[in-house]
Parts: structure tokens; sequence; C-alpha cells
């Protein structure tokens, strides 16, 4: 499998992706590959139309779940699919003071050395994660959808890989994982912006994309969107890069 990658590979890929070409040429072979832009558009469109309304995150974090999550969704017992509601308002309520401080924020912005943050952004994370219905990939899907500027989203295979390169200290795919995984990503996003402006990687972007669909919704796809794209040609598809 073309993510069983050795940390020199996985170092060495990470760094590739500084160069805005690299990341636009990974993009389009995963528009290519995966046709469940839909799900992701939709579910997006759904949570903007009024962000601060229960309901709509609700209605667009359970979408998203049941589409992009679906694999994990689906093997879980009945008593605890029969929750994901319940616990997706529950982790939002929770955290929903926290995810306040971070409404305007971007990543390639944000301090990540600060404690306050980082205190914040794992305290997030795990209410979500905590959630047998939600678990480790639900909740980076589901925050991505509510602020898809500042919260990455991984799977078991990404977050393995990503790991490779961090320190002993914490389990793979707990809070502090997941801080390292957005440090890591960070770094990758301020360097791609110091080559090409966001708007400029975003003109280059619509060429492989269904313009009138993505006008109809008004949508436009964030930076760790298609960063998140390209950690799924390498390490989630089945092709090779």
């Amino acid at each position: 499998m073309v993510y069983k990658m050795k940390n020199d590979k996985v170092s060495g890929y990470i760094e590739s992706l500084k160069d805005p070409e690299r990341l636009l040429e990974y993009c389009k072979k995963y528009h290519e590959r995966d046709p469940r832009d839909i799900a992701y558009v939709v579910s997006r469109s759904i949570v903007s139309k009024d962000p601060n309304n229960i309901s709509f995150m609700l209605a667009g974090a359970t979408n998203f779940i049941k589409t992009w999550n679906i694999g994990m969704f689906q093997k879980l017992q009945a008593e605890v699919k029969v929750n994901l509601e319940t616990d997706i308002v529950e982790a939002y309520k929770k955290s929903k003071e926290k995810l306040e401080e971070l409404k305007e924020k971007r990543l390639e912005s944000l301090d990540l050395s600060d404690n306050k943050q980082g205190k914040n952004i794992k305290s997030i994370f795990s209410e979500f994660s905590s959630k047998k219905s939600i678990g480790r990939t639900g909740a980076s899907k589901i925050l991505h959808i509510l602020n898809p500027h500042v919260f990455m989203m991984w799977d078991i295979r990404i977050r393995n890989a990503y790991h490779k390169l961090h320190g002993k200290y914490h389990e793979v795919g707990d809070s502090e994982c997941y801080l390292e995984f957005l440090k890591q990503s960070q770094k990758t996003i301020k360097a791609i912006l110091c080559k090409m402006t966001e708007d400029d990687l975003w003109n280059r972007y619509l060429t492989f994309l269904d313009k009138e669909f993505i006008e109809a919704f008004s949508f436009r796809e964030s930076i760790l969107k298609m960063l998140d794209e390209c950690n799924w040609v390498i390490f989630k598809s089945n092709c090779k890069a």
C-alpha cells in the first residue's frame, strides 16, 4: 500500500507539498479518483447558511459523518449509532465557547506554541473524539466542517503516517497527536502561501473543478481541504501517486 511509508518517505512527501505545483498535482488526482466531494460541498453549505444555528450545524455534521465516515459508522453497534446526533450536540455545546474564539482564525496565523490555544484545540478535539459514535476520524471531519480554516481532517492511515515524525510521548490519534498534526500542516501551508497567494491557488484549482456546481453553492475550498486531498491520494487511495 502507498500509505505504508518509512519515516524518510513521509517527511519527503510533506516537504514536497510546500511546492504549490505539487499540491495542485495531487489535488487534481484526487478529483479524478474520488466522487464524494458532493457530500462535502453540501455539508459545508448547510452549516454556512447559519453557522450559529445548532440545527444547521447538526444537519451538516450528521450528513458528513454518514457519508465521509460511513465505513466506521456502519461498523458501530446500533445502540451507539442512535446516539450520533445527541453526541454531536453535547460535544458542540461543551466546546462552543472555545470554537467561537477560533471562529475568525486561520491555521496559518495561529500561534500553536501558545499554551492556551493549544489547550483549547486539544480540549475541543477531545470532546468530540471521546464520543463513541464520532471517534477520532469523525471528530476531525466534524470540526473541519464547522471551521474549515483551522481544523484539518485525518483518518487512521493519515494520522499513522504523520505520527511517524512525532515524538514518542503521546499516543497515535490522541489530542496531543492531533495538535502536532496541525503544527505540521501549518508549516506546509505557510510555505505554500509564501510562493503563491491563496487567490492564485484557487484560480489554478478551479481549472479541474465543475465551476457551475461550485458557483451554485457559492463554494470555495480552503487550503486545508486541498492539503487533505493530497494526504488522501498518498495515504488513503489504493492507486499509485
